[in-house]
């Protein structure tokens, strides 16, 4: 179902003093960003849709397919299966868990007092969570006349802000360095690095995650993603 919103001035305040923010240290600002092409164990996907959900799953090693975010048949097709481990909607994240999914997916922010992905080499056993209700924004055509569509979606919490827009004026967003660590649908685990939210021209949409992805179902993350890819055909 989708609703619409009428935007506030307060809310654009809201984001001018955002932008004013200075951002804590384990954050990074996109001034610079790394253009990367996709290998193993790095997805690069053009995210840019706001009409659209992308369904990641780590054992193909991509994406597996996409729908409508406003076609409630077809998301509660995908709530109820169990092939995908990640989803993407721009910057928004599901995990194959709660109000998302019918896996045992889940996942958590790993404590870190300095930024460093090659460091976790192995994923707890707890403190995993799973998604809760929320929404997303679905319709833009209106914007200049201060609304909003957005659409009921389950987004998994602990990585709603890894890519926050701090400058409207000139596309800046800026990113959390945080490592975090995903239990999969079939209860196999991975840690993600969430690292951009660019294009190769600078447009924003286009998520690049790296990833270690423990295909036999252990806690141990010590591992190098050498595996060969697949990309599947949508």
């Amino acid at each position: 179902m989708k609703t619409t919103l009428k935007l506030l001035p307060a809310i654009l305040a809201a984001l001018a003093a955002l932008a004013a923010c200075d951002i804590h240290h384990l954050w990074d600002k996109d001034y610079m960003f790394e253009i990367e092409t996709p290998h193993d164990g790095l997805f690069v996907h053009d995210c840019s849709s706001y009409t659209d959900w992308h369904f990641f799953s780590f054992d193909a090693a991509g994406i597996i397919g996409r729908i409508d975010a406003a076609d409630s048949a077809a998301c509660e097709a995908w709530r109820l299966r169990t092939d995908w481990d990640l989803a993407f909607h721009r910057q928004n994240v599901k995990t194959n868990s709660g109000a998302s999914g019918a896996g045992q997916g889940g996942i958590m922010k790993y404590p870190q007092q300095t930024f460093s992905f090659d460091a976790v080499t192995e994923a707890p056993e707890e403190g995993y969570l799973t998604d809760a209700p929320d929404s997303v924004i679905y319709d833009m055509s209106r914007m200049a006349a201060g609304e909003i569509g957005y659409v009921a979606a389950g987004l998994a919490q602990p990585v709603k802000d890894w890519a926050v827009l701090t400058d409207m004026m000139n596309g800046v967003w800026t990113y959390a360095q945080s490592v975090f660590i995903v239990r999969t649908a079939t209860g196999k685990y991975a840690r993600i690095w969430l690292k951009n939210f660019k294009s190769d021209i600078g447009a924003s949409g286009t998520v690049t995650m790296q990833y270690v992805y423990q295909s036999d179902g252990t806690l141990n993350l010590h591992i190098s993603p050498d595996a060969p890819s697949k990309s599947p055909a949508l």
